[in-house]
């Protein structure tokens, strides 16, 4: 029996080294600016996945991937921006998201649930916000050409 805790307890230590690794191997991947490893980087700080869980990270993280073109990253802060879960609640940063991946996706499926997010966020937003996220949506189009 003190062998099975034993080779229990060597296993966990070793599936820990093997976690530590590979955030280490993204970490370097996403500094480096891959933006697949950015974006991993931002969800796993969402969930506190191998990191201490922290908003603001994710959020840097899922910024750079959404600058990179990143369409996950993008619906990501959308859905944060929307949710205010560890942020402050902003329907016009979500709105902007979400219709950047309207424009962007070529997944139809990814298109049709930013859509929907958009949409339902409208219907609580004056035409100012919705004026306003447009106009900011069009600027970062613009200056990320896409």
């Amino acid at each position: 029996m003190r062998h099975i805790l034993l080779a229990l307890a060597l296993m966990a230590g070793l599936a820990a080294s093997a976690r530590a690794d590979t955030v280490a191997a993204i970490r370097t991947a996403a500094e480096q600016g891959d933006a697949q490893a950015q974006f991993a980087l931002g969800t796993m700080y969402r969930d506190g996945q191998g990191v201490a869980q922290d908003y603001t990270q994710a959020l840097r993280w899922w910024q750079k991937a959404a600058e990179l073109g990143v369409i996950d990253a993008q619906l990501a802060l959308g859905n944060i921006y929307a949710g205010g879960t560890g942020v402050a609640r902003d329907h016009v940063q979500a709105y902007m998201w979400f219709h950047i991946v309207t424009q962007q996706s070529e997944d139809a499926w990814l298109r049709g649930i930013a859509g929907s997010n958009r949409d339902a966020l409208a219907a609580r937003m004056t035409s100012a916000e919705v004026t306003k996220a447009e106009s900011l949506a069009a600027e970062w189009q613009a200056k990320h050409g896409r």
